[in-house]
């Protein structure tokens, strides 16, 4: 029987965006306005990366990489990193 945690759930999730190149700053720019999204960088080609953050009971990441794959300007979306721990360890890591 597990015991049930009472910790809330950090999840943060790294998706590349690929881009027509003239409209990788239009959309960096849509991205920052969106709940949770951080454009981490922009490239010339057309290539953003970008983090999707949540805390648990929140559960929109997902829903999140879907607007943004349906972005105008937006070709592709590619989920290439999911990392999730608990808010307690992350708050004593920062703490150290």
């Amino acid at each position: 029987m597990q015991s049930e945690q009472s910790e809330e759930l950090f999840d943060i999730t790294g998706v590349v965006v690929r881009t027509a190149p003239d409209q990788s700053k239009a959309v960096a720019e849509r991205l920052t306005e969106m709940k949770g999204v951080e454009v981490h960088a922009v490239g010339d080609e057309g290539n953003l990366v970008v983090t999707v953050e949540e805390l648990d009971g929140e559960k929109f990441a997902l829903k999140t990489i879907e607007d943004i794959n349906n972005m105008p300007g937006v070709l592709s979306t590619s989920l290439v990193y999911h990392h999730t721990e608990d808010e307690s360890t992350q708050k004593q890591e920062t703490m150290q």
